[in-house]
């Protein structure tokens, strides 16, 4: 559990959102399985930065400059998740949801939100 109210509870939606994405992606939904995906990143993300900056973002561009101010300033898994939220952001927000592109991989993609979402509130707790 994260110290910060609000940052509990954008995780647990992130948790709610990944979870969502993976039963809208078993029935054959995957634009929207897609764009709830990138939900479960970006609220796990918000809540990582705000738990651990204490800076609360409101847009993807907020939260996104967050990150990589936390990555910046420490590094190592931090980059690491830094990465990874622009691979999410680019396959899934713009690529799948935003575009329509269906690739091979979205099924695995969307259900790696999870491993996100954990590595996240790890680096947050």
């Amino acid at each position: 559990m994260l110290k910060n109210q609000d940052a509990e509870t954008m995780m647990r939606d992130a948790r709610a959102m990944q979870a969502e994405a993976v039963r809208l992606m078993d029935a054959g939904d995957w634009r929207d399985a897609a764009g709830k995906g990138w939900l479960g990143v970006r609220n796990a993300t918000a809540a990582l930065v705000l738990e651990v900056a204490g800076e609360e973002n409101a847009t993807s561009r907020t939260i996104s400059s967050g990150l990589r101010k936390v990555a910046q300033e420490r590094g190592g898994e931090y980059a690491e998740l830094r990465k990874l939220w622009g691979t999410f952001a680019h396959y899934l927000h713009s690529e799948a949801f935003y575009d329509g592109v269906y690739t091979a991989d979205l099924p695995e993609m969307v259900r790696e939100v999870a491993d996100y979402i954990r590595r996240a509130e790890a680096l947050a707790g």
